[in-house]
């Protein structure tokens, strides 16, 4: 494909411009032409008005193509994030009526979120992760919250990967009772 179909494809020159140019550089071409046949040589100068124009246009064709990359990078950038979002608002478990304290890093700050006490076990267990949208904190299953990692990972803020083992905490600690009045 020539430079000329390529410059009328993405619209950078029109068809009159283009035939303007070919016309031109046709007329140009007889005038030398007619000058050797005389026997008058001119040399072409490479720093012609012609060779500066189509180096413009390259650089004007170059920098469309990275402004093109810029825009499609975005638009998959939002579109992620609304899968994410839509991914986060229909599977979220968050309790309203939840009044337990969850503490948790994101980042190297400390977070809270109110769970209830499934919810806590839960998270504590690694069944639930905690995810972050808009700032606002959503509790999230561990499927969905890996689904998530795929795509943003940046959204979710707490997953527990180690899974918690009742049976050997319980033999560790069987010699030292709880006390009923313990509050944490």
């Amino acid at each position: 494909m020539s430079l000329r179909d390529q410059l009328l494809k993405t619209g950078l020159v029109s068809k009159t411009e283009a035939k303007q140019v070919e016309k031109q550089a046709k007329s140009k071409y007889h005038q030398q032409r007619k000058k050797k046949k005389r026997g008058k040589t001119e040399t072409v100068d490479t720093e012609s008005a012609a060779y500066m124009a189509a180096k413009a246009r390259e650089e004007e064709i170059a920098l469309a193509k990275k402004l093109n990359q810029q825009k499609e990078a975005e638009r998959l950038q939002k579109a992620l994030l609304a899968q994410v979002s839509d991914m986060i608002k229909a599977h979220q478990v968050n309790d309203i009526k939840a009044d337990i304290a969850y503490h948790f890093l994101e980042g190297k700050i400390v977070k809270k979120i109110f769970v209830n006490a499934k919810q806590q076990k839960q998270l504590s267990n690694g069944d639930l992760a905690i995810t972050v949208l808009d700032d606002s904190h959503y509790i999230v299953p561990v499927p969905i919250a890996e689904k998530i990692l795929e795509r943003l990972p940046e959204v979710v803020v707490y997953l527990n990967k180690e899974k918690a083992s009742d049976v050997d905490d319980e033999q560790a600690y069987a010699d030292y009772p709880v006390p009923d009045d313990l509050m944490w």
